[in-house]
């Protein structure tokens, strides 16, 4: 699975797949069980975890605000979020070992919805946001735009088939860093952000094969290679 974004033009990311499920009653008696099977997985080098009424977390530290990657298992979800994306491939197959250790526990899951969502910030050809921001007006029909009201900033959205997606310019200070990427060690930088969230339900078929969670996985990451390379050159 070959990166589709080359690491320098990135300047944070998160990655988020999540599989909605029939509510599982036997999870409430399966807490600790979950919790130990996927620690032996060891997608993290070290893991804390917790223990709530109906879910249970596993994170990569202690504290919550700096975790990196967090892992939940609820009566009808199943979530991995990670922050620190080595790479593609690793961490989708992150993500099937702890679907595989999970449904070890759970046995058999009945899937309603699989979700991949993608947010990130992305270097430009140009560090000036007011660049950035022209360039972006300049994308859109001079109809399309009001000339009396002078752009600070920008957000289009898009809603499509099984998916959406927002893009806009990024400032050094600005509350979309904060917003989506709340942990210490975060990057500030001029650009271009990006956020897609593709998924598939199981309203016209079964979505119980493993096969269906790369598809959508895949579609996600095509999407951000596909807005990227229209973007990089602002």
């Amino acid at each position: 699975m070959k990166e589709n974004i080359e690491s320098k033009n990135i300047g944070n990311r998160k990655f988020i797949i999540e599989l909605r499920y029939e509510p599982k009653v036997t999870m409430l008696d399966s807490k600790g069980a979950l919790v130990e099977k996927i620690q032996e997985t060891k997608v993290f080098p070290c893991s804390h975890w917790e223990i709530g009424q109906s879910e249970v977390v596993i994170r990569d530290d202690k504290k919550k605000e700096d975790a990196h990657n967090v892992i939940l298992v609820s009566l009808n979800r199943i979530s991995f979020i990670s922050y620190k994306v080595d790479s593609v491939e690793s961490f989708f197959a992150n993500f099937s070992k702890v679907y595989e250790a999970a449904t070890k526990v759970l046995s058999s899951l009945t899937i309603t919805r699989i979700g991949c969502r993608i947010i990130g910030t992305y270097k430009t050809k140009s560090s000036d946001f007011k660049d950035v921001l022209n360039n972006f007006q300049e994308s859109f029909p001079a109809k399309f735009l009001l000339d009396k009201y002078p752009a600070k900033d920008m957000l289009f959205h898009l809603t499509y088939e099984n998916g959406m997606y927002e893009i806009g310019p990024v400032n050094i200070n600005d509350d979309f860093y904060k917003r989506e990427f709340d942990i210490p060690d975060y990057t500030k930088h001029v650009g271009v952000a990006i956020d897609t969230d593709n998924y598939l339900t199981n309203e016209a078929q079964d979505i119980n094969e493993k096969s269906l969670i790369k598809e959508v996985y895949m579609l996600s990451l095509s999407v951000e290679k596909e807005l990227y390379s229209n973007l990089m050159n602002f």
